[in-house]
């Protein structure tokens, strides 16, 4: 510590990191799990600033990047609605191919099947908890690696910056352009595959508000994995100003991918498309910057160039309010939509695409006749819905089931006969 207060750098560093460490050890203490937001690590990076003195620098080379992410939040909310409401279509069989004919089996399957005990459930062992808490860094992670490349190698900050502007947008495409189903919601919701437990979801026990909270809702927003991509173009930056230096980030970011197929929140599919893709904005982003050398305006935390000008804060801030309030105005309207019509935009609403191309191959599947008579009892198509809840009747298995599709028949029954 005396050495780190002759620094402001390291002593910045040092205690932003020291925070972060006794917020995580009090959530470990008092078992609280949870998906650490970003507002968390976004105030411990105004901490960090403000100690240096560099408030108005952060300003001009955070802000806007800041608001681009929570503008990402809610559009990813927003392709979701849009896909429902547009009955575009949404995807869960190709990736299960693509799979099986890399591996025999889907590796969710094969992990839980080694590692799972399910009679453990809802308490787990030690290894689904530690797993989880990684799962719950998402965000964490690579605004803290911004930071370090911030605070120790400013002439890389804009490369940080232009790579994850490519990725979050790219990703946004994807999951407007081709919506999949994660291998949780193929297993539980549709028998497409063997029971999944989603621990993690059972384990996260604890929520912290955000600004984005209840504006990001998108269950099928499995292809490109961006809960691998992150983590993946994180490690290519450090790579390239660190080598083997940040060895300990490289064994994060595995565990994060181990992470995210054990807990059957991603196909390997998924994995390697969010790989591919974190390499492509990587590449993309430093021939962007060689085709448009910086001006200066990295050289903001102690790196010998031009002097910093104050008065060349107002373009960032109006930037960035005004891509943060974009991004708040979509979520807000995004939370009325999830609120007001939750039933409009549950796991029935999305029309997926398999099972209306190939309706004679699930005939004889209990959860996907039910999602089809649900998908047109939510559009009040209820001569459509009935014959699936007849089927599924027929085809139950236990009394549960029986009871569920019992009542789904009644109900569709009664809101024909008052149609009628």
């Amino acid at each position: 510590m005396p050495e780190a207060a002759k620094n402001p750098k390291r002593l910045s560093f040092f205690i932003v990191a020291l925070t972060l460490a006794l917020f995580l050890i009090l959530l470990s203490v008092f078992q609280r799990y949870v998906f650490v937001p970003k507002i968390i690590i976004i105030l411990l990076i105004v901490l960090g600033a403000a100690l240096m003195r560099k408030l108005p620098l952060l300003i001009k080379d955070w802000f806007v990047f800041i608001s681009f992410v929570y503008l990402f939040d809610s559009l990813r909310g927003s392709i979701y609605i849009l896909t429902c409401k547009l009955g575009l279509p949404v995807h869960a069989t190709y990736v299960i191919g693509i799979e099986k004919a890399l591996f025999g089996q889907v590796p969710s399957n094969v992990l839980q099947a080694r590692l799972l005990d399910p009679a453990k459930a809802p308490e787990f062992t030690w290894l689904e908890k530690v797993l989880t808490a990684f799962h719950g860094s998402h965000f964490l992670a690579f605004l803290l690696i911004g930071f370090i490349i911030w605070l120790y190698k400013s002439g890389s900050f804009r490369l940080f910056r232009t790579s994850y502007y490519l990725l979050i947008f790219l990703g946004v495409l994807g999951y407007f352009l081709v919506p999949t189903v994660p291998p949780w919601m193929a297993a539980n919701n549709f028998g497409l595959l063997p029971p999944l437990i989603r621990f993690n979801g059972i384990i996260f026990n604890f929520a912290i508000p955000d600004l984005s909270t209840g504006f990001d809702t998108n269950p099928i927003a499995a292809m490109p994995s961006l809960h691998a991509a992150f983590p993946l173009l994180s490690s290519l930056l450090l790579w390239r100003l660190y080598r083997w230096k940040a060895l300990a980030f490289y064994i994060y970011a595995a565990i994060v991918l181990f992470t995210i197929v054990y807990t059957g929140d991603h196909y390997i599919t998924d994995i390697l498309a969010g790989f591919l893709l974190a390499v492509a904005c990587y590449f993309l982003a430093i021939r962007y910057m060689k085709s448009r050398p910086s001006i200066g305006s990295e050289t903001t935390t102690g790196v010998k160039g031009p002097k910093f000008d104050p008065g060349g804060l107002a373009k960032p801030l109006l930037k960035g309010l005004a891509v943060l309030l974009l991004g708040v105005c979509i979520g807000a309207v995004n939370k009325v939509q999830f609120t007001l019509s939750a039933s409009s935009y549950g796991l029935n609403a999305p029309r997926y695409a398999d099972f209306f191309k190939h309706e004679e191959t699930y005939r004889t599947n209990y959860k996907v006749q039910g999602y089809m008579g649900n998908h047109f009892l939510l559009k009040r198509e209820y001569a459509k819905a009935l014959p699936y809840f007849e089927r599924c009747l027929f085809l139950a298995a236990d009394a549960s089931e029986k009871s569920q599709a019992q009542y789904n028949l009644n109900y569709c029954r009664g809101l024909l006969g008052r149609r009628n």
